[in-house]
């Protein structure tokens, strides 16, 4: 069932699907996330700045991460910083 707001088409709450991270894993200087839609997004930490923390970080410290409550990005307690998951999404932040 659709619903109308003001003539614009809106659809019911349970008709969308947030997407949240699934995983987090590391390949040579990249920052590998898997997404709960199947997507995979692959960065290279030495080519973005605002991931110098991650990049400098010890490989036993790199693993020690956990996915927030909201699925919505994952955290590193140990080193006191994380990553959000959304801004990832739009392509024009990662330039």
């Amino acid at each position: 069932m659709n619903y109308t707001t003001y003539g614009t088409i809106t659809f019911p709450a349970d008709a969308v699907k947030l997407v949240t991270l699934s995983s987090v894993a590391f390949a040579d200087d990249a920052l590998v996330l898997r997404l709960s839609d199947g997507r995979i997004l692959q960065l290279e930490m030495s080519q973005h700045p605002w991931l110098r923390w991650l990049l400098d970080a010890t490989s036993e410290q790199r693993q020690q991460w956990e996915i927030v409550p909201s699925g919505g990005g994952a955290w590193w307690p140990e080193l006191d910083d994380g990553v959000e998951l959304q801004p990832l999404l739009d392509v024009k932040s990662l330039t």
